[in-house]
């Protein structure tokens, strides 16, 4: 490994600026007191630059958001025609014409031809759509979903998210419609018993529908084993339950296919889509099948699922730009780019005993860590010029999701500075 320097790391401007932050944000919402955030200024691709100059390679995408690159030319191009024309439209009643133009190129990347979609900001809204028309279709509210998930933190989405951290502020607040199985191994040993779980499970009188992430992020950048998705939609039919796919993380190119049930040729009752699709512009979109998108129906001349800003103009303009820049190559490089991850980080396991696992797909790897250890390789990689996050319960899981524009060489160069923060983190 080359060994890396760790370099001057300024941080006056990021202080003064999260002190005034802090005077006027609600304390949950970030870690205001230590030395760990920065306040980022600049993106371009897959660099960053915080408001003391400090530079770093982008391993997260800002949350899977800029898979695109940060401020994509084709992304930015087709947001500024947009706002030469229209910032705002009538997403319900008088649409703007970009909405029309983004769903039909969007839907010929699904995996089938007849899905209808309804819009929104992020993928809490895209869940919460799902669940409610799922339940409108089969007359039954309760939702099976597994351990570790995370669908959002919205009311209706909080029910079928795992981890109590997020769920135990707020459990006044549940209704108890969401029942959770394990999640398979990765080796699909125990699928067999996951699936029987999930049938015990609809056994309830109540329940409507299965929500599954193929593979899961925050949960830990978990893969589904092979066959599990297919075994699992013949049992969603055979129990007239809707089949939700979750692909807010997971799709819109990031590892591989566009979807990523596309690769055991998935075609679930509603798809649930968010971050990339935007290129770091708001916007999701549910996509259900015609017998669940035809179970609910405008009341008179209101529509009865809908929000000020459906489809709005910028994000299905930013949308266009990124389903474009996906067709023309970039797509291609999530693959390449979870090989050249998986061989660095599967060589590092022979030299640092604190990494127990390699996993993930294309552009969505995570590495597995001692307890402990993670926390600390992140912000010793910040030190470094890197931006990486963890995910998992237990946060014990380094989440490699970078921008597709990554570059190899600065790729390596962010990898190297990586085994670095993991060298000083496990000492």
């Amino acid at each position: 490994m080359a060994k890396t320097q760790e370099r001057p790391f300024r941080r006056t401007r990021s202080r003064t600026t999260l002190r005034a932050l802090s005077a006027v944000e609600a304390p949950q919402v970030m870690d205001f007191d230590s030395d760990f955030p920065i306040v980022i200024e600049r993106a371009t691709g897959a660099r960053v630059v915080d408001v003391d100059g400090n530079r770093y390679l982008d391993l997260t995408s800002f949350f899977g958001a800029a898979l695109v690159g940060h401020r994509n030319p084709r992304v930015v191009a087709s947001i500024r025609a947009q706002m030469g024309r229209l910032l705002h439209g009538m997403g319900d009643v008088h649409p703007p014409a970009v909405k029309a133009r983004f769903l039909s190129r969007l839907v010929r990347h699904l995996p089938a031809p007849d899905y209808r979609a309804v819009l929104s900001l992020n993928g809490a809204d895209a869940v919460e759509c799902a669940l409610k028309f799922a339940a409108a279709a089969t007359g039954r509210p309760g939702v099976i979903a597994f351990h570790g998930a995370y669908h959002g933190l919205t009311a209706g989405a909080l029910e079928v998210t795992w981890n109590p951290i997020f769920r135990q502020p707020f459990e006044a607040t549940l209704s108890g419609r969401g029942r959770f199985a394990a999640f398979p191994a990765s080796d699909g040993s125990d699928a067999a018993a996951v699936l029987q779980q999930v049938r015990d499970l609809a056994r309830a009188g109540d329940v409507g529908a299965v929500i599954v992430e193929p593979i899961q992020g925050r949960g830990g950048i978990r893969v589904s084993p092979p066959g599990f998705l297919p075994a699992l939609s013949v049992l969603a039919a055979d129990l007239g339950l809707v089949l939700i796919a979750d692909e807010v993380y997971s799709g819109a190119g990031r590892t591989g296919t566009f979807l990523a049930g596309d690769a055991e040729g998935l075609v679930p009752d509603i798809v649930c889509l968010g971050k990339a699709l935007g290129g770091g512009l708001p916007i999701s979109a549910c996509l259900m099948r015609p017998p669940i998108a035809s179970a609910v129906r405008g009341a008179g001349h209101e529509a009865v699922h809908t929000s000020t800003f459906l489809g709005h103009p910028l994000g299905c303009a930013a949308g266009i730009g990124v389903l474009q820049a996906l067709d023309r190559g970039l797509g291609a490089r999530a693959g390449a780019i979870g090989d050249r991850i998986r061989a660095r980080a599967t060589s590092w396991q022979h030299r640092h005993a604190c990494i127990r696992e390699v996993r993930g797909r294309g552009a969505m790897m995570g590495i597995v860590l001692d307890a402990g250890v993670a926390a600390k390789v992140v912000q010793a990689a910040l030190r470094r010029g890197v931006l990486v996050l963890t995910e998992g319960p237990r946060a014990d899981v380094l989440a490699l999701t970078p921008p597709l524009v990554l570059a190899d060489r600065e790729l390596d160069r962010a990898l190297d500075r990586l085994e670095s923060a993991i060298e000083e983190a496990a000492r």
